[in-house]
């Protein structure tokens, strides 16, 4: 019975907060290949759920060799607390051109709640703290006088939440994030031409999913995929298909809708991990640039607490007999 009351309430506030949506206006959110070579950095539920601490360090150049092409790094690190609880937290910088730059941090918590002895679900709800620079001298522009551009170098600094929720087994893994919940205004000023309407960063959506399949003892594969939309644009779909070698080395190979082939390497030796995925751009942006390239390192820390008989993720790698190492 406390299961069955937990399931319902699982599903409760799933609905609650689908049907909380609001308007949006615009994607704004930096882009990232292989989502799931660190899931944490799209939804704030994963905080905690694995077995070790992974601190990662990425970098993604898009559309190499352009000049003012966008660059993103980030750094981030989640753990587990006693009690079910986890805890993280993401630091990045993203250029997304030169005129705009963002840099931000979010800080996570998360609660985890057993549904059965095979799975579990997790909610988690980050701050975000983002600091936008806009620098129209930057620009090479039509019409100097512009009103658009008249405001010069602008920088502020915004705070907003991200919800996540996950439900996961040592198997598969589903869920969904809305960064941006809150909508707060970026404090950027306004076009005159604008109508007054202000800039705020637009309440995003990302449903994902991933699951696991032993095809033998020393081959695993891992199909996953992620969607990401708002309400005024069309979804984008990202769909992989990753192998593991003997629980050490990977390849992959993915598909973002209009946009681009993903092919991915990677491996794991000892307590580190390094990854690395290469775009093939299929759009018009090809005759700007093909090729973006992006790479992970992650240090992955033990720990002898936290989440042991249910984990995601692959450092755990499920066997016909549920056994994992």
């Amino acid at each position: 019975m406390w299961i069955q009351n937990k399931s319902l309430i699982v599903f409760a506030v799933s609905a609650l907060m689908l049907t909380a949506i609001g308007n949006v206006q615009g994607q704004q959110l930096f882009r990232r290949s292989q989502f799931m070579t660190n899931p944490y950095l799209s939804n704030p539920a994963i905080a905690g759920t694995l077995t070790e601490t992974p601190i990662s360090m990425s970098y993604r150049n898009q559309w190499t060799g352009f000049e003012g092409a966008p660059t993103t790094m980030t750094f981030s690190g989640h753990t587990s607390l006693p009690n079910n609880i986890g805890v993280g937290g993401i630091v990045y910088s993203d250029n997304t051109g030169g005129a705009i730059k963002q840099t931000g941090m979010e800080l996570t918590g998360s609660y985890t709640i057993d549904l059965n002895n095979y799975d579990a679900v997790s909610f988690g709800l980050s701050l975000m703290a983002n600091q936008w620079s806009f620098d129209n001298a930057s620009l090479d522009v039509w019409d100097v006088e512009d009103p658009a551009l008249q405001w010069g170098m602008e920088q502020t600094t915004s705070l907003d939440a991200h919800f996540g929720m996950m439900v996961f087994s040592e198997a598969y893994s589903f869920g969904f994030a809305i960064p941006n919940l809150l909508q707060s205004s970026t404090g950027l000023e306004a076009s005159p031409l604008s109508g007054g309407q202000e800039n705020i960063g637009v309440r995003h959506f990302r449903f994902m999913g991933t699951y696991r399949y032993q095809v033998s003892d020393v081959f695993l594969l891992e199909p996953s995929g992620i969607v990401r939309l708002t309400e005024r644009t069309p979804a984008q779909m990202d769909i992989y298909v990753r192998g593991w070698y003997a629980q050490m080395a990977w390849l992959s190979l993915g598909f973002r809708t209009n946009d681009a082939l993903i092919l991915g390497l990677g491996g794991e030796y000892g307590s580190f991990g390094l990854s690395y995925a290469y775009d093939v751009t299929n759009t018009g942006a090809q005759y700007f640039s093909p090729h973006t390239h992006e790479m992970t390192l992650t240090y992955f820390v033990p720990r002898s607490s936290g989440f042991n008989s249910k984990s995601m993720g692959n450092r755990r790698i499920l066997g016909r007999n549920r056994l994992v190492k």
